[in-house]
């Protein structure tokens, strides 16, 4: 069963996105990002070029030649991977819980500060707890 581990209270997706894509690198573990939105989709991949001057993060669209060679896979559709080990929801704001996402061993929820994202996030942890999904609530740094 899919583990729902929620980053809440985060001062915005991208930086705790990073994050864990840096993680899951360093670790050779890998991680899907699944983001509908290509206006943040494309800033989530140019934010991997830039994070760190003196790293990489290499990563790329699940479209690409290499996604079958990549870790680290940016997606709007859930079916075009094939890996199945992490995967890190960016919704929309009204969007629900990807189908497809009870094939992963994790489940990485980012909520940020604002208002309206608490209140669609909520209802998406009703939806995994409803279910019997675990969850655990983390606040990072």
């Amino acid at each position: 069963m899919t583990e729902v581990n929620c980053y809440h209270d985060q001062p915005d997706r991208l930086t705790q996105a990073v994050r864990l894509a840096a993680l899951a690198w360093e670790r050779r573990k890998p991680i899907t990002f699944f983001i509908p939105d290509p206006a943040r989709a494309e800033a989530f991949d140019k934010a991997l070029w830039v994070n760190d001057p003196l790293s990489f993060i290499p990563h790329c669209h699940s479209n690409s030649a290499e996604a079958d060679r990549t870790l680290i896979i940016i997606t709007d559709n859930l079916d075009a991977v094939q890996q199945d080990e992490l995967l890190v929801i960016w919704p929309n704001l009204a969007d629900e819980v990807p189908a497809g996402f009870a094939r992963y061993q994790r489940l990485f929820e980012i909520v940020t500060r604002h208002d309206d994202d608490k209140a669609t996030a909520r209802e998406r942890m009703a939806f995994y707890k409803d279910r019997g999904y675990p969850i655990t609530y983390r606040k990072s740094n």
